[in-house]
């Protein structure tokens, strides 16, 4: 069947525009347009809040916690001063004298301020003293006697019901047999 352009639908003879260039231009100019409003909004909305807070505030520098110095070399030295100044002094060692140290039976005061100074610290609180267990010797496993398993029918009250094998009477015995022996 043969058909004549003229004879087809509107929809169908119109031919269709440049595709995405024409589209592309206008939405180009009205991405522009808009990052530009939204840029002069976000500006005038921040001019008085935390970016001009920011600005004008400086911060202080804070403290240091801790101050690290290298330690200074320790001086050498002169063994041979040392060792005569000990012979100077005597072959001997003086022994001290021994002071008893007077018992005190007063607490140390109770700390009301915590710092790394005059941190003192405490033993735990909480302890419970454990009894010391004494593990019982083991007890020596005597071997079990082997039990006996008869493998067979097993034979019960209602097998002897004296009736035919499938009539009424035997269930019916059966079953009465069953339910008096519960």
């Amino acid at each position: 069947m043969k058909a004549e352009w003229n004879d087809a639908p509107d929809y169908v003879r119109r031919r269709p525009r440049k595709g995405a260039v024409a589209w592309l231009i206008p939405g180009l100019i009205g991405t522009a347009i808009m990052l530009a409003a939204l840029q002069m909004v976000s500006s005038a909305f921040l001019k008085g809040t935390a970016q001009g807070i920011a600005d004008k505030r400086v911060q202080p520098k804070p403290a240091p916690v801790a101050e690290i110095t290298r330690a200074k070399p320790a001086a050498t030295k002169d063994w041979d001063k040392v060792v005569e100044e000990v012979a100077a002094r005597g072959a001997t060692p003086q022994p001290q004298t021994v002071q008893p140290q007077a018992a005190t039976t007063d607490a140390p005061p109770k700390q009301t301020v915590f710092n790394d100074k005059n941190y003192v610290p405490q033993g735990a609180t909480n302890i419970v003293p454990a009894p010391r267990v004494i593990p019982e010797p083991a007890v020596a496993i005597q071997p079990r006697q082997k039990e006996i398993v008869v493998v067979g029918k097993e034979s019960r009250l209602r097998d002897f019901c004296p009736y035919r094998e499938g009539s009424v009477e035997r269930r019916n015995c059966k079953m009465s047999v069953d339910l008096n022996g519960r």
